[in-house]
């Protein structure tokens, strides 16, 4: 009766249960977790560039390089401490990320390790003490956000939340985890992402937003 007497009207988070998010279609699942995010070719004095298992992470950080030697970023801070096998070799994430940086290019005096983060809120806590030990963040309040599409809705959202009130944040994707042709056959890993970031929302952890389109 409300939407019909006041049309189309979009909802927030906090206003629909998970079941209905997880009940979207998948072209809605896909757009409620990657829809909107794109380059928009800004700069920034730092680029935090979030880690995950190999295959992913290592998109991520030849991005990142693109980004430092296009001269878009001054810093990239590589963090993640979850440790991965990588050809018989352990090594966490953020030390597999900066070895991938330095192989293209990037000096180790653009790079800051982060080596302890084992979450996305992690990830946030972590690299702003690293950035104030080597910089104090002196002549630099940019930070880029960089992550596969399908993770970076819910990276900004924990970035605004947990990042310093002086810090401007922006965002600058990789290639998504999965496909788009994939995900419309299998929406697991959206319906993980929804997962996800319905309970920041709902617990109050990240502010909350409209979902962009009626469900």
């Amino acid at each position: 009766m409300i939407r019909a007497l006041f049309g189309n009207m979009k909802m927030k988070v906090s206003e629909v249960t998970e079941k209905q998010l997880l009940a979207m279609t998948p072209e809605q699942k896909w757009e409620f977790v990657c829809g909107g995010i794109k380059d928009e070719g800004e700069s920034a004095d730092y680029a935090l560039l979030l880690g995950t298992m190999p295959s992913f992470s290592a998109a991520r950080a030849h991005a990142a390089a693109r980004l430092y030697l296009e001269g878009r970023v001054k810093y990239i801070v590589p963090t993640g401490g979850v440790e991965w096998e990588y050809e018989g070799e352990t090594l966490s994430e953020a030390h597999y990320m900066k070895r991938i940086l330095l192989s293209e290019g990037v000096p180790e005096e653009a790079i800051i390790i982060e080596n302890e983060a084992t979450t996305t809120k992690e990830n946030m806590f972590y690299s702003v003490l690293q950035i104030n030990r080597r910089t104090k963040f002196y002549g630099g309040k940019r930070v880029m956000i960089v992550t596969s599409l399908n993770h970076m809705k819910r990276s900004v959202a924990l970035a605004k939340s947990f990042l310093p009130r002086f810090v401007e944040i922006t965002y600058s994707p990789s290639a998504p985890d999965l496909p788009y042709e994939e995900c419309m056959r299998d929406t697991s890993r959206l319906d993980s992402g929804i997962h996800l970031m319905w309970g920041l929302v709902h617990n109050g952890i990240v502010e909350d937003f409209e979902i962009g389109f009626d469900i």
